[in-house]
């Protein structure tokens, strides 16, 4: 880059640059401002004609096509595209000075031993979703080129492409990306270039004028080469028509000078910018959960606020310069929650409690056993993710420096997450004791089911557990339960009085018998021999031994690695 000259291009157009500043190499391929005095507040005033907008896209489209496009940003990036080929245009000085595709290093172009690494992380789950999405967005742009603008010479093969990019692997997006070409400007390759410089270096467009919609970007050369701390204090204004940048942080001589573009954690810096912060406070981690919209609609009747972009949309300025805009919820690509330094979002929680709900609870509150069973069931979800995290990555290369630190960071962040849904769950266990059963307390308590299980070999509670004997326990004492005598106090009459009723309602099928019966026939009848004064009071039929595993399916919850089935008393709507 020849930064004088750049600057030069800009004050001599407008810009307007504090003596205090002066703009310098901070390191390889690094450029930015440091305080070269405290003579004056740093302040960079830069006029609308140095702007790029999406209205600049109109030298390449027609304005129907720019009027209605939904998305004026995809429009921007062809135009950037096609501007760069230039010489001796208004702007061409500024796209010289942009960083190539290679330079930026985003994850989008490294080698698919370096992607290998990322494996089990929101971007290793990402990468090829976000770039199918682009490609899909350049496609429908591609299209609407005008017939009269001179295209490259491989722009036929450019199109081909698209009917190829299903079946690329990580090494054919390297070998294509490594090979960038800036005269083919309707490239993929080229438009992926467009779409990270707008995402490592635009600002939003409603800064300047309302009448631009909320997800419109712009550039704004020279304050676009200030580096960013989210901890920057700066202020950004609009003045007589153009832009102004002001730095409010107290500095000392030589201090560089940084703006401030929000929150930003490693996969947004990788992505954008190609680096990584070690010990990021602003990373997160990323759930999405797919969902039929019948059971979205369920999840939101229970009252439960279900999360969208703007919740997660991270910016310094104050939110009375927003531009209203109302908000669509569309859940049709799925639920995308994200976990941060903040912890678990309430509305995750309660969204896996709600997602086990069965036809026993009430569908306006979330009951005991699913706040639990929801618990476990994230606490699982967040455990298996965080085991796909690598920890082990050489420190050979920059980009292994980075994947080390973006992976630690996501790597800490589940650890957090579990620990905080551990401490949860323990609260409610210890709140609820009364309302809780478990196995070991059942084999502690009801002596004689205790020792009608020596005669299947089990002598004590442990060897239950090492011989994962627990869930046909459960069926065995349940249906106990179902036969005990009315002036028995000691087993649950709730469970007794929920087993008739299950026993009445339910339908067994074909399939039942099946998934049943030899389980039955392997246990029952040989203890209706040797424990008649247990198993041979009441019914003891393969019925009832199939209601027994239907009604533990409704009344229980499973915790834990060792997936320890317990009985919840509550209400339940039968």
């Amino acid at each position: 880059m020849d930064l004088d000259k750049l600057i030069d291009w800009a004050t001599i157009n407008g810009c307007k640059i504090s003596s205090s500043i002066e703009f310098k190499q901070i390191s390889q391929n690094n450029y930015g401002a440091i305080l070269k005095s405290k003579s004056e507040k740093p302040k960079i005033t830069l006029s609308e004609n140095l702007i790029i907008t999406s209205k600049q896209s109109l030298n390449l489209f027609d304005k129907e096509t720019y009027n209605n496009s939904s998305n004026k940003n995809s429009l921007l990036k062809f135009y950037l595209c096609h501007e760069r080929t230039k010489s001796g245009t208004f702007f061409d000085i500024y796209f010289k000075s942009l960083p190539s595709l290679s330079q930026i290093d985003s994850p989008y172009t490294w080698s698919s031993q370096d992607k290998a690494y990322l494996k089990g992380t929101n971007l290793g789950s990402s990468l090829n979703e976000n770039l199918a999405t682009l490609v899909e967005e350049w496609w429908e742009v591609l299209n609407k080129l005008p017939e009269s603008i001179p295209k490259p010479t491989n722009h036929y093969i450019n199109m081909k492409f698209y009917y190829e990019y299903k079946f690329y692997k990580d090494d054919d997006y390297f070998e294509m990306f490594k090979n960038e070409d800036v005269d083919n400007w309707t490239s993929f390759t080229s438009y992926l270039w467009a779409s990270l410089i707008l995402k490592s270096r635009s600002f939003p467009s409603y800064l300047l004028s309302e009448t631009f919609e909320k997800n419109e970007c712009m550039l704004l050369p020279i304050i676009d080469l200030l580096n960013h701390d989210s901890k920057a204090k700066v202020d950004w204004r609009v003045e007589n028509d153009g832009f102004e940048f002001t730095s409010n942080d107290e500095l000392l001589q030589g201090d560089e000078i940084f703006n401030n573009y929000g929150l930003k954690g490693n996969e947004e810096l990788l992505l954008a910018y190609g680096f990584a912060i070690e010990n990021n406070s602003n990373d997160s981690i990323a759930l999405k959960i797919k969902l039929p919209q019948e059971k979205v609609k369920e999840i939101e009747s229970l009252g439960i606020k279900l999360p969208n972009l703007d919740d997660y949309t991270n910016s310094i300025i104050e939110k009375e310069t927003y531009r209203q805009v109302e908000s669509k919820k569309d859940y049709s690509d799925g639920l995308l929650f994200f976990i941060n330094a903040n912890g678990v979002p309430e509305n995750l929680i309660q969204t896996f409690q709600a997602l086990v709900k069965n036809q026993w609870e009430d569908t306006e509150s979330i009951t005991l056993r699913m706040k639990l069973s929801g618990l476990n069931h994230l606490r699982t979800a967040l455990e298996s993710k965080k085991e796909l995290v690598q920890l082990s990555i050489p420190q050979d290369t920059t980009h292994h420096k980075y994947i080390k630190w973006y992976n630690e960071s996501q790597h800490k962040l589940y650890n957090s997450s579990i620990k905080q849904i551990k401490q949860m769950e323990n609260k409610i266990l210890s709140e609820s004791k009364s309302n809780l059963i478990t196995l070991k307390s059942v084999y502690k308590k009801d002596v004689k089911f205790q020792q009608s299980l020596l005669f299947l070999g089990f002598p004590d509670y442990e060897t239950i557990l090492e011989s994962e004997f627990q869930d046909q326990c459960w069926l065995l004492w349940l249906i106990r339960v179902y036969n005990k005598k009315p002036d028995d106090e000691v087993l649950p009459h709730w469970i007794q009085s929920l087993f008739k009723h299950l026993r009445n309602t339910y339908d067994i099928t074909t399939q039942d018998v099946l998934n049943y019966r030899s389980i039955y026939e392997n246990l029952v009848p040989d203890l209706q021999l040797q424990v008649p004064e247990i198993y041979n009071i009441g019914d003891w039929t393969l019925s009832e031994f199939i209601i027994s595993g239907k009604l533990l399916d409704l009344i229980s919850f499973v915790r834990g690695k060792e997936q320890e089935c317990i009985l919840v008393e509550q209400i339940y709507k039968i």
